[in-house]
């Protein structure tokens, strides 16, 4: 049986900022290594093919996907865009060399009912998406407060903690 919610970080651990999604994974773990709510979820490192993506959320509830975005001049800018009822621009995630992106698998999933009830994208805006393995200091300090927010909207509600036991 498969858990209610899924963190998923999308990236590539060799193109600098592209790995944010992955540190974000990195920092929810170390969050909640320890504590009882390490059991609720799953914490997943994606690569960000489309495929791969409908394949991974599928069967739970709840999606919680980071992944860095396109470059127009503010580095570290965060957006939260609730997949769900929102579609994903084409391009805002077309920096990368992946051939069927993360919006096109999220419309692709609506058109063939195969969306989570809640999936939320967490974008960060990267400086460099050359090879490297250094993050920019931006995307690091959002990184953080990506991963902060995800725990925030998890499990800071008393209603949705009770639901979870």
């Amino acid at each position: 049986m498969k858990k209610k919610i899924l963190i998923a970080g999308i990236g590539n651990s060799f193109r600098s900022d592209d790995k944010a999604g992955l540190l974000v994974c990195d920092l929810v773990s170390d969050a909640l290594t320890g504590t009882p709510f390490n059991s609720l979820l799953d914490i997943k490192k994606l690569s960000g093919e489309g495929a791969e993506l409908i394949d991974q959320w599928e069967g739970y509830e709840s999606v919680y996907i980071a992944d860095a975005s396109q470059v127009s001049g503010n580095p570290g800018k965060v957006t939260r865009i609730d997949a769900s009822t929102t579609p994903l621009q084409s391009d805002y995630f077309h920096y990368s060399s992946h051939n069927f992106s993360l919006a096109e698998a999220v419309e692709l999933a609506r058109h063939i009912n195969k969306l989570p009830a809640k999936l939320v994208v967490f974008a960060v805006e990267g400086v460099n998406f050359g090879y490297g393995v250094e993050l920019s200091f931006e995307v690091q300090v959002s990184c953080m407060n990506i991963a902060r927010n995800i725990l925030n909207e998890i499990f800071y509600k008393p209603e949705r903690i009770n639901s979870l036991f």
